[in-house]
């Protein structure tokens, strides 16, 4: 009887992925379904909060505290992650991420106390921290000259994740209960799925010492500080976009949850014309468009008021660039950096957006007594320019890893 893929001892995931396009595609869906389950949980905490807040008894200020919380749990262990890419298994990695999300995305639709669900969001973001960087990193890295469209896979089904979550969960309010008992029964298919068909080797290579003095220079360095800053954007709008929608524009519950539902639409629809773009022209061009349509989301979304069709445009501009933003900052740290070291520069990419994202909740909260738009204006507006004009200072010149194995040609410099 044949084994699985993920089971044979002498296959790795670069040489199946080798054999040629349906195994290459195989590894690469399995490996995106955390990336929908990331979006949809987040989506849908996000759009479901407001409720889960009043069934616990808890003040309006504890959506700030939620999202912070699981912010601090992706900060936590981003750069484990990344890390645990570089010196062990992916696989490993990636099935223990996994059980630990799929454990308490459950619990974040069952808690029944305010203590508990910031323990369930928490431990949430520890296991989205650990497999966000671990899978990005290996997608970035089984073709490097096609890096972009390797990882848009992940941003259109992290987009994916986000646009369904609203439209299920909206059916079932103020019950929102049973969303969150689908996303652990669709956890465990993927954790399963990825351990059958995911072998435990990524790659047969000389082991090399791991040192932040490799990881670290002036490209990696920009790029950090213009995701930090899209940190404090992003995990703004997590934490009470639904809310000014409900409460400080008065839309429907329904119309909330179309609109909502944009900023994944955006990025589902997006990501991949922008990945393969990005492949064409240059990442860092693709990074400055990203920046540019998440300022003006941000902006327009606190200035055209209750104008649905506004709201719906500006949300959906807002996820395009969303959706590939992030990624594609990973990308250019991959290519500015030694392929032994690709996970770890990934890993601190994802630390340092999520130190940001921990300062987006608290920040839109403190900033509340002067209403939503004001607020929403400085913690999304104000942040989403400075990660933009930050882009610019970006350098053309990367380092692109020869990869060892490839399903037909040699690898080629990147042209970012």
């Amino acid at each position: 009887m044949t084994k699985p893929l993920g089971l044979r001892k002498d296959e790795t995931i670069r040489s199946i992925a080798a054999k040629g396009q349906g195994y290459f595609l195989l590894i690469v869906l399995i490996s995106v379904v955390p990336a929908f389950l990331e979006g949809f949980d987040t989506n849908l905490f996000q759009f479901g909060a407001p409720y889960i807040v009043s069934h616990i008894h808890a003040p309006t200020a504890m959506l700030g505290v939620m999202a912070t919380g699981y912010a601090v749990g992706i900060a936590l262990f981003s750069i484990v992650g990344g890390f645990l890419f570089d010196k062990f298994s992916v696989k490993y990695t990636v099935l223990l991420s996994i059980a630990i999300f799929a454990v308490f995305t459950l619990l974040s639709g069952l808690a029944n106390s305010t203590a508990l669900l910031i323990i369930a969001r928490l431990l949430v973001g520890v296991g989205v921290g650990m497999f966000q960087p671990a899978i990005i990193a290996f997608l970035g890295d089984i073709f490097p000259n096609t890096r972009g469209r390797a990882v848009s896979a992940f941003a259109v089904f992290f987009g994916g994740g986000v646009f369904v979550g609203p439209y299920l969960i909206t059916p079932f309010l103020p019950h929102f209960q049973i969303p969150f008992v689908i996303s652990f029964i669709v956890s465990v298919l993927s954790l399963l799925a990825f351990y059958l068909f995911i072998p435990k080797t990524y790659e047969k290579i000389e082991k090399h010492k791991i040192g932040m003095k490799g990881v670290m220079n002036r490209n990696v360095a920009v790029l950090s500080i213009s995701i930090f800053f899209f940190g404090i954007t992003l995990f703004g709008f997590l934490g009470y976009y639904s809310d000014y929608l409900l409460k400080g524009l008065s839309i429907s519950s329904g119309l909330a949850a179309s609109i909502a539902s944009m900023g994944g639409l955006g990025g589902f629809i997006c990501a991949f014309p922008i990945g393969l773009l990005a492949d064409k022209v240059g990442r860092r061009h693709i990074v400055k468009l990203a920046a540019l349509l998440i300022l003006i989301g941000s902006v327009g979304m606190f200035t055209v008021g209750s104008s649905s069709i506004a709201l719906f445009i500006l949300t959906f501009a807002f996820g395009a660039g969303w959706g590939m933003f992030v990624d594609l900052i990973a990308t250019l740290a991959q290519d500015s950096v030694e392929e032994n070291v690709a996970g770890t520069a990934t890993g601190l990419i994802f630390l340092v957006f999520n130190v940001g994202a921990i300062l987006g909740g608290p920040v839109f909260a403190a900033l509340l007594p002067l209403g939503f738009v004001k607020a929403g204006l400085v913690t999304l507006g104000v942040s989403s320019l400075l990660s933009f004009v930050l882009t610019f200072l970006l350098r053309k010149e990367t380092i692109v890893a020869v990869a060892t194995v490839t399903m037909s040609q040699p690898v080629e410099q990147g042209n970012s």
